[in-house]
């Protein structure tokens, strides 16, 4: 028989409570900066959707009572950015800890919810939730990608985002040397826009390969610029030039367009940059429209879901490489998020994890931290310091700044 002393509960276990909050570290300021660099004529380009005069965009600091700051960064329009982040998201985040992030996640997607479970509000919901990111990391001294899990690799492979469309009768040749030179700085794979028709599209792709040669990979990412038939023409004509993937060959509403261009191509089809939260991409994983998934973080969410998002994706076995452009801070958040990353699928010698590393013009990629990712031997490292590990130049936000 139990007696009454067996049947009760075990008496609780001491609670410790972290430092930063004995410090009184609850969030006391959330700051929006909208920065934007003139780009001059040589440094303009153009993808199938839109050419760049200017790299514009939406930096977001939460400083915390204790003295720790977090950066975020939201990818898209930048003003609008800000006044959402100002307007809505400061009143919900202000005396909350930055330990409470799933919580306040919930909380910040609720609150516009009813307008916009997609695009712009989740945009600015991803600036806030990556720099609560990075408030954690800098609380617990850890990098972000040990908050995260852990880290699954000891180094990354670049491949550099460059080859837009710049004009000009010599475009093509340009293409190739600019490949070239990517290649002798020590990337092992290259990404070249296309969605400019079958003729130029063929051409570039071939241009690239030959000023690469055949041991470099080699993607091609349309941007959403054609429907399903064109795309499937475009591809069979670039098959032999062995592309590692074929990016947005659709519109991202299209699922049934991914569809049919997955299974007329041998070449693996990529998406997910323009898609939103684990409820978008639950509905392109559960329709299994693509081969490799590729949020990104100042997109789906911020860091938080992109986590929900790999969850998702090792359910259905999916790859995943994250989408990345912005400046450092993107970068940096994208970096811990990959090193973090499962391999897809496990196996004795899984396929390295790809990282998109932009190379176009962008001060803000380059100048924005003070310590920024490096490139060594063409591999990247994991960072150590706490956080995201960016130093941002404050001297430089404040010269840039257009808000």
């Amino acid at each position: 028989m139990y007696t009454a002393n067996a049947r009760m509960s075990p008496a609780p276990l001491p609670v410790t409570t972290p430092k930063h909050f004995d410090q009184g570290g609850v969030i006391a300021s959330v700051e929006t900066f909208v920065v934007q660099q003139q780009l001059d004529a040589s440094q303009q380009f153009e993808y199938s959707q839109y050419g760049y005069k200017d790299r514009t965009l939406l930096l977001c600091r939460i400083r915390c009572e204790n003295g720790l700051e977090g950066w975020g960064e939201a990818f898209g329009p930048a003003l609008i950015h800000k006044a959402t982040i100002d307007r809505f998201y400061e009143p919900i985040l202000k005396g909350k800890s930055p330990f409470d992030s799933g919580i306040i996640w919930e909380a910040l997607y609720n609150r516009l919810r009813d307008h916009g479970q997609k695009g712009l509000s989740i945009e600015a919901m991803s600036a806030v939730d990556i720099a609560l990111w990075d408030l954690k990391g800098k609380a617990t001294g850890m990098p972000v990608w040990a908050l995260l899990g852990g880290k699954a690799r000891e180094r990354l492979q670049p491949y550099a985002t460059g080859l837009y469309r710049r004009g000009g009768p010599q475009e093509i040749k340009h293409l190739a040397i600019e490949a070239a030179s990517y290649v002798a700085q020590g990337f092992r794979g290259v990404k070249v826009k296309i969605g400019f028709g079958p003729d130029y599209d063929v051409a570039a792709v071939r241009a690239v390969r030959e000023a690469v040669g055949d041991d470099i990979s080699l993607m091609v990412d349309a941007n959403h610029a054609y429907n399903a038939s064109n795309a499937i023409r475009v591809g069979r004509l670039i098959e032999k030039y062995r592309i590692n993937w074929f990016e947005e060959p659709v519109p991202p509403e299209d699922i049934a367009g991914y569809r049919e261009v997955k299974a007329a191509l041998s070449i693996p089809v990529a998406g997910g940059e323009a898609e939103f939260t684990r409820y978008g991409f639950s509905h392109l994983l559960q329709e299994r429209a693509v081969d490799i998934l590729q949020p990104d973080c100042t997109v789906t969410g911020g860091i938080s879901e992109f986590q929900k998002i790999v969850t998702l994706a090792t359910i259905h076995n999916i790859q995943v490489v994250p989408h990345i452009w912005g400046s450092a801070i993107a970068v940096s958040a994208g970096l811990h998020c990959a090193f973090a990353l499962p391999d897809f699928p496990p196996c004795l010698y899984p396929p390295e994890v790809m990282l998109e590393l932009d190379q176009t013009a962008n001060i803000f990629r380059t100048k924005l931290s003070l310590n920024p990712v490096t490139v060594e031997n063409g591999y990247i490292y994991p960072p150590t310091d706490p956080g995201l590990g960016v130093k941002v130049d404050f001297e430089l936000i404040n010269k840039y700044r257009i808000d």
